[in-house]
């Protein structure tokens, strides 16, 4: 018995050292897993961010194949008729709105610009011509020729003897990332500048133009109402359907302490009562048809 009862300290010595030696490595295990959780929540957050800024990309990307699917069309029918001879003089100017590509790191997204779009008409051989003050990175070749089609049509006015020189004015140099949305609006010039009328400077337009005249569907419908909205537009015109557009809004989930996944849901918004709650009174029309269009732009 007295063996027995020498023995226990050094056991219990030795249990002592093991439970040491366990909460030891219990508390590096702790320390590793907490370190984990947090470099993989990080990667969530990340990975969320890059999920967003896709679907912006890829709402964008198919607006603008919508619209040169519309115009692949028109081509064909321009490559085989002609215009007959005739020519006019005339200047006008109209507000453009159109979005840009913002990066931070990983992240992108969108923000509404807006610029001046001033279309001279001059004696000339037919030739169409794009000036940018200063530089600018935007496509406007299809839906110029489109305009001045439209612009002929629409005014029975011949322009083959007549040079459509249009400049696109803005603040500073600027990418932006959908030209086509333009066509609408440099339509509304061109006609404005045979007609030699002035087209409202509190009116803006937002919409890819067709060879029939029809104003059609783009992206970035929100960005671009906001930033119209900033410089005191009083109406902002849409394509039919876009009054009413679909944002992503983050939501945040905490599934246990210390990680946080964020997801994005898509949100069907009002565009006007979008902008009354941003402080702006705007009245978003939609509208079909450049005719349309261009007698709001126009009336007293």
């Amino acid at each position: 018995m007295e063996g027995e009862f020498q023995g226990r300290p050094k056991l219990l010595r030795k249990l002592a050292a093991v439970s040491l030696i366990l909460n030891v490595l219990l508390g590096f295990f702790v320390v590793a897993v907490y370190w984990q959780t947090v470099s993989l929540n990080e990667q969530n957050q990340d990975l969320s961010r890059q999920v967003f800024s896709l679907k912006q990309d890829y709402d964008m990307t198919l607006s603008k194949l919508k619209y040169y699917q519309q115009e692949a069309e028109y081509y064909s029918k321009l490559l085989k008729a002609g215009t007959a001879a005739g020519e006019a003089i005339g200047q006008a100017s109209i507000n453009i709105v159109a979005v840009r590509a913002v990066s931070q790191g990983l992240e992108s997204s969108y923000e509404g610009v807006t610029m001046q779009a001033e279309a001279e008409l001059s004696h000339g051989e037919g030739r169409l011509l794009i000036n940018t003050q200063p530089r600018i990175g935007i496509d406007l070749q299809t839906s110029m020729r489109t305009a001045a089609s439209l612009a002929e049509t629409l005014t029975a006015t011949p322009l083959r003897k007549t040079d459509v020189i249009l400049t696109i004015k803005a603040e500073s140099e600027v990418d932006v990332v959908d030209g086509p949305s333009a066509g609408a609006a440099i339509t509304i010039a061109m006609i404005a500048a045979i007609k030699q009328q002035t087209p409202s400077r509190s009116v803006f337009i937002t919409g890819t133009i067709t060879s029939d005249g029809t104003i059609g569907p783009i992206g970035g419908v929100a960005a671009k109402a906001l930033a119209a909205a900033e410089v005191g537009a009083s109406k902002f015109l849409v394509p039919i359907g876009q009054s009413k557009v679909v944002v992503y809004v983050p939501e945040k989930r905490h599934p246990f302490p210390g990680v946080t996944i964020i997801t994005y849901r898509q949100q069907e918004i009002n565009l006007q009562q979008y902008l009354s709650e941003k402080g702006y009174k705007v009245e978003v029309l939609e509208v079909k048809t450049i005719s349309e269009a261009y007698r709001i732009f126009t009336a007293q």
